[in-house]
């Protein structure tokens, strides 16, 4: 749902306000939003505003989409809270956390130094997104996901990253209208997979569509079919001690998950991948 910026709506006679009573030097860009205020030693005023409600901190931009949304995005965080902890089998969450909302994607490279929409770091317990007329839909689930099981069990082996991103994917469980199962299915099919010894030892390197995805209904099976213990486990001492945990060679853990995934979807999903590949919108 599109709103007007409040802050676009006479540009002039408040680019006039703020030089005379802050005796700064501040220019309104043609067709678009009032540049930020600067004094002569070149500093800029930056405005946030913030509220604790419960166990989390949001820190809203004053104005614009991301902040006349923001009882929306307020509701969604908890609303993610209480799934993904069911997800994790914990009965409540109650560490304080951050949740700093960016209005865009350069906002969110001046804080963390990428152009994600979405980002959690576990050791500052934060969780950053942005939200604006373009990302109305930002990863809250998946980001709060990341966040909770890494303040929880830490960051995982290197060579279990694929369970870190598994695990926040299968938080949202959708892109485009697919399940990860379905979405498995489809790549089963199509002989897409990635094979594991790709995905322990350079997840990040893989197409980004299908490492997602493929670890999410991985991490959906081996919760649903095992105990939560063995995943932790398995998440803290690292890929290599698979068979040990689980009792079984990941080959056959494989093979298993694809006859019930078979199972569950007789037909593969009918997926335009051209469309698909280019991301969840």
């Amino acid at each position: 749902m599109k709103k007007k910026n409040p802050a676009l709506i006479g540009r002039s006679q408040k680019c006039t306000l703020v030089f005379i009573l802050m005796l700064t030097i501040t220019a309104c860009k043609p067709g678009g939003a009032p540049t930020k205020p600067v004094d002569s030693d070149g500093w800029a005023k930056e405005t946030k505003v913030s509220k604790l409600i419960k166990n989390v901190n949001f820190i809203f931009p004053e104005s614009g989409y991301a902040f006349d949304n923001k009882e929306e995005i307020i509701k969604r965080t908890f609303d993610a809270i209480e799934h993904n902890i069911k997800i994790l089998d914990k009965k409540e969450f109650t560490d304080t956390i951050y949740v700093r909302v960016m209005s865009s994607r350069d906002e969110m490279f001046i804080y963390t130094g990428t152009r994600a929409i979405g980002n959690a770091y576990p050791y500052w317990s934060t969780l950053n997104i942005v939200a604006n007329e373009d990302v109305v839909n930002p990863p809250i689930k998946h980001e709060l996901m990341h966040l909770i099981a890494m303040l929880d069990w830490d960051y995982p082996r290197r060579n279990c990253t694929w369970m870190n991103e598994g695990l926040a994917t299968l938080a949202a469980n959708e892109c485009n209208g697919r399940t990860v199962a379905e979405i498995y299915r489809f790549l089963l099919e199509e002989n897409k997979l990635i094979s594991m010894e790709d995905l322990s030892s350079d997840f990040y390197g893989q197409s980004e569509m299908i490492g997602y995805h493929q670890s999410g209904y991985m991490v959906q099976y081996l919760l649903e079919n095992y105990a939560l213990e063995k995943f932790k486990t398995l998440w803290t001492d690292g890929f290599e001690k698979f068979e040990e945990i689980y009792g079984l060679p990941y080959s056959q853990v494989k093979e298993n998950l694809e006859k019930v995934v078979m199972g569950n979807y007789p037909e593969a999903p009918e997926i335009d991948w051209e469309k698909f590949s280019k991301g969840c919108k």
